[in-house]
C-alpha cells in the first residue's frame, strides 16, 4: 500500500537528493547505511532498548526511501542497485525479527512473522517473472515496519508481531491468487 505513494515520496525528497549529489553520495552508499542502521536497530532491540530500536528502524526506513529517491531523481537507477537494495532489506528483516526473540517475543511467533515477511518479498519477486507487477496486499515492508515501530513505542510488541505474522501471510496468499488470476486469464486467450 505504501509503495503506491513512492512517486510522491520521490518528489518530496528531491531537495534532499540535490544536497546528497553535491556531497558525492550515491544510492548504494545510502543502501549500505540503511543496512548498518537496520542491524544496529536489531542490536538495540535485542538489548532491551525497544524505543531506541524503533527510532533506528525509522532511520533505516528513511535511508531505504532515500536511496530509491536519489536513484530515480538523479538518473542513477541500476539493476544491481535494485537487487542490492532488496537483498539488504531481507538481511535487515532477518536481523530485526530475530532480535525480537531475544527481546522476549515467543520464538514461534517470531518465526511466523519472519517467514511471512520473507514470503511477501518472495511471492512478489517470483510473480514479477511472469506478470508485470505484483505489489498487491496490505502488509508490504513499509507497513510491516510501521506496525513494528508502533508496537515497540507503545509496548504492544508481541501484538504487533502477531499482526505482522497474520497480515504478511495474507499478503503472500493474496499475491499468489492475484498472479494465478492474471496468468490463467492470459493462458485461456
Amino acid at each position: 500500500m505504501l509503495s503506491r505513494i513512492k512517486h510522491k515520496t520521490t518528489e518530496i525528497l528531491n531537495p534532499v537528493t540535490d544536497v546528497l549529489v553535491r556531497l558525492g553520495m550515491k544510492p548504494n552508499h545510502l543502501t549500505f547505511l540503511g543496512l548498518l542502521t537496520g542491524i544496529f536497530s536489531a542490536f538495540l532491540i535485542a538489548k532491551g532498548h525497544a524505543k531506541l530500536g524503533a527510532l533506528a528502524i525509522l532511520l533505516s526506513g528513511f535511508m531505504d526511501a532515500l536511496d530509491g529517491a536519489l536513484a530515480r531523481n538523479k538518473g542513477m537507477v541500476t539493476e544491481f542497485g535494485g537487487f542490492m537494495d532488496s537483498v539488504f532489506d531481507r538481511y535487515v528483516d532477518i536481523a530485526i525479527f530475530s532480535s525480537l526473540g531475544f527481546y522476549g517475543v515467543d520464538w514461534f511467533l517470531v518465526i511466523l512473522a519472519l517467514s511471512g515477511a520473507l514470503m511477501v518479498s518472495y511471492t512478489r519477486a517470483r510473480a514479477e517473472k511472469i506478470i508485470e507487477r505484483c505489489d498487491v496486499g496490505i502488509a508490504e515492508r513499509g507497513e510491516r515496519m510501521l506496525m513494528l515501530v508502533i508496537g515497540l513505542l507503545t509496548g504492544f510488541v508481541w501484538q504487533s508481531v502477531l499482526l505482522i505474522a497474520v497480515l504478511s501471510h495474507i499478503t503472500a496468499i493474496h499475491r499468489m491468487i492475484h498472479t494465478y488470476r492474471l496468468t490463467s486469464r492470459s493462458e485461456r486467450l
